[in-house]
């Protein structure tokens, strides 16, 4: 049995983030300015699923979709969540003065995102119950443009992970999704356009963007 196409989750319990330049390769050019620095990003933390199976016989399956610090940004306010940390704290210059004007992002190079079951709360008696974290991607990706080469693409704008999970009970239960690490992207940007809602973001909209080296294993 197959749950409504996307249950959208923004209540995290917890959320973590590293950002920090990346390391030079051997015999790599050390980038020209601070827009052209590659960067490290990893995050993690828990964020809240509160899902109703509906038997104890089949498994209903379900997808849930959430984005880090439910903002683009990964943070709502100009001074929260790492990529406005790595603007304010290495004195890159933003689009405008005005932050309604622009979106705050980074577009992904390479990526490791994990996810993971955290904790589990059912008040009844449960019979051939069961709960699965089956698979994890990340959600589509966005385009927009550079700042200030706003001629040149950002892409693969990170929008959040889509996370398959599995219910077998006929009870509400309490649940848990644990992030653990999602690691390795590439264009912590900022995004010029009309202000407006993740999903409204324009394709032609300028920006800025920041490269993020893959971490290694």
């Amino acid at each position: 049995m197959t749950g409504p196409d996307v249950v959208f989750l923004n209540n995290f319990s917890g959320q973590n983030w590293l950002i920090t330049p990346a390391a030079l390769a051997v015999g790599e050019s050390p980038p020209m300015t601070i827009l052209d620095q590659k960067w490290l990003l990893v995050l993690s933390g828990v964020v809240e699923a509160n899902l109703h199976g509906n038997s104890n016989a089949t498994w209903l399956n379900q997808t849930v979709s959430f984005l880090p610090g439910n903002s683009l940004s990964l943070g709502i306010e100009i001074d929260e969540g790492p990529l406005n940390y790595a603007i304010g704290h290495y004195s890159i210059p933003r689009p405008s003065q005005d932050p309604r004007f622009y979106d705050t992002v980074f577009s992904v190079e390479n990526w490791a995102p994990f996810a993971c079951l955290s904790a589990i709360f059912d008040q009844s008696e449960s019979i051939n119950a069961g709960y699965a974290v089956n698979v994890w991607r990340p959600r589509h990706f966005l385009t927009g443009l550079k700042y200030p080469q706003i001629n040149q693409p950002i892409n693969n704008v990170f929008t959040g992970i889509n996370v398959d999970v599995g219910i077998r009970d006929n009870e509400p239960f309490s649940s848990c999704v644990c992030l653990a690490g999602l690691q390795c992207v590439d264009g912590l940007g900022e995004l010029a356009g009309a202000p407006g809602a993740a999903a409204e973001l324009a394709e032609d909209a300028p920006g800025l963007e920041l490269g993020v080296r893959a971490l290694a294993g």
